[in-house]
C-alpha cells in the first residue's frame, strides 16, 4: 500500500501530480476513472482495467480516459484528464491524497477527504 500527500503541478494547459508509485511501465497506457470524488488509476490488462476496457468498447463509458504514464525523474508522473480536473474543481496548487493499492492509484482531492471526516473537531477531555 502507497498514501502520500501530494501537490498538482501545471505545465500551459496540463495538470499532473508525481509520485513513486507505478501503476504500469513508463511509456504504458492506463484508464483514468472518474469518480464522484476521485480519479482512479488502473492497468489496462487489469480485472478492473479489463472491465472498463469493455464499456469503452461500447461507447458506454463516458468517465474513462486513458493516460500515459510518464516519468519525472526517478518518479512517476501522471496527468489529470482536463475534463475530470474540471468535474472535481481540481486545479494547480491544489492538494490530493494518493492511494496505491494493488493495481490501482487513487487520486483524491484533500478537501473531500476533510469535507468526509467531518473537519477537524476538538479532542474529547
Amino acid at each position: 500500500m502507497y498514501a502520500n500527500i501530494v501537490k498538482v503541478m501545471s505545465t500551459q494547459n496540463t495538470l499532473f501530480f508525481i509520485c513513486s508509485y507505478f501503476v504500469g511501465p513508463v511509456g504504458d497506457r492506463v484508464f483514468a476513472v472518474l469518480g464522484t470524488d476521485r480519479v482512479l488509476y488502473t492497468p489496462i490488462d487489469s480485472s478492473v482495467g479489463k472491465e472498463y476496457a469493455v464499456r469503452v468498447v461500447r461507447k458506454s463509458a463516458w468517465n474513462v480516459s486513458m493516460v500515459k504514464v510518464r516519468k519525472y525523474g526517478g518518479l512517476a508522473r501522471y496527468t489529470i484528464p482536463r475534463q475530470f480536473a474540471k468535474q472535481l474543481g481540481v486545479s494547480r496548487g491544489d492538494r490530493l491524497l494518493v492511494l496505491g493499492i494493488d493495481d490501482g492509484l487513487y487520486a483524491i482531492p484533500l478537501r473531500y477527504v476533510v469535507e468526509k471526516i467531518g473537519g477537524f473537531r476538538e479532542p474529547m477531555l
